[in-house]
């Protein structure tokens, strides 16, 4: 399944967004489509590049409300030319799903577009590639592919530390954890750019995502892919035998897993 082309696999149509649109017209699309990125075209030019919550949270500064105290997201004036990434990693519709793959993990990019004759078509994604390693049944255990070990922050956190914890470490989500240590929760990019009118010292418990999934440092892979893409869980997270996180699978980790998978 993995040989098969991504045409197979891809999400369509494409979301795309003028160049000289302002970012919080980026913001709204992002939001409405729920999706995490858009084609950025300009002019004649319909891979122009790409603007996505990185993007975005990289582009804004986390502020308070001087008078209710309240924490805002402030996108500058500028327009989506000025934040994207004005490359476009793409693929041709008969490329197959590893090699896309391979293309995912050497740029570090969440998705690759689907694209022919200077026109994007399709869009496929980590969560498409995961869709793939189930119906390939990959038989790997979760914990030869984990990252580890894992990027956590307290529930008690204030939601102000956590915005500023994810765009420092450079990730796309953090594991929340109470007292006991026990995963309860993701903070997300999505989050933070949720986060306006919390209070600075709400907790991240507050604003989290509960969409998360754990599984034994035993599972199969492709259990794992089919829990992620049934729920919608961007990341899944990985106990031992003692029942403490020992690991994390993202998304370019599905990913690598699909690029280097040879069935025995």
């Amino acid at each position: 399944m993995l040989n098969r082309p991504v045409s197979h696999y891809m999400s369509s149509p494409v979301f795309a967004i003028a160049a000289d649109a302002d970012l919080e017209t980026a913001r709204t699309r992002l939001e409405q489509h729920h999706v995490s990125s858009l084609l950025v075209q300009d002019g004649d030019h319909h891979l122009a590049g790409v603007i996505s919550r990185t993007d975005l949270l990289r582009a804004g500064e986390v502020s308070l409300d001087p008078e209710h105290g309240a924490l805002q997201l402030r996108l500058p004036t500028q327009h989506v030319r000025d934040a994207a990434h004005m490359e476009v990693v793409t693929v041709e519709p008969n490329a197959s799903v590893r090699d896309a793959a391979r293309m995912l993990v050497e740029h570090g990019v969440h998705r690759v577009y689907v694209a022919s004759h200077e026109h994007g078509y399709g869009v496929l994604s980590t969560r498409d590639v995961m869709r793939a390693l189930v119906d390939s049944r990959v038989s790997a255990r979760v914990s030869q592919l984990m990252t580890s070990p894992v990027q956590t922050l307290n529930a008690s956190d204030p939601v102000d530390a956590a915005v500023d914890r994810l765009r420092e470490a450079k990730v796309t989500g953090l594991v929340v954890v109470d007292a006991a240590g026990w995963p309860v929760g993701l903070f997300t990019q999505h989050e933070a750019l949720e986060s306006k009118g919390y209070f600075s010292a709400d907790p991240v418990e507050r604003v989290m995502s509960s969409r998360l999934i754990t599984v034994r440092e035993s599972v199969a892979l492709h259990h794992a892919a089919a829990q992620a893409v049934a729920t919608r869980a961007r990341h899944v997270l990985i106990l031992d035998d003692r029942h403490k996180l020992s690991g994390i699978l993202s998304g370019l980790d599905f990913a690598q897993a699909a690029a280097d998978w040879v069935p025995a």
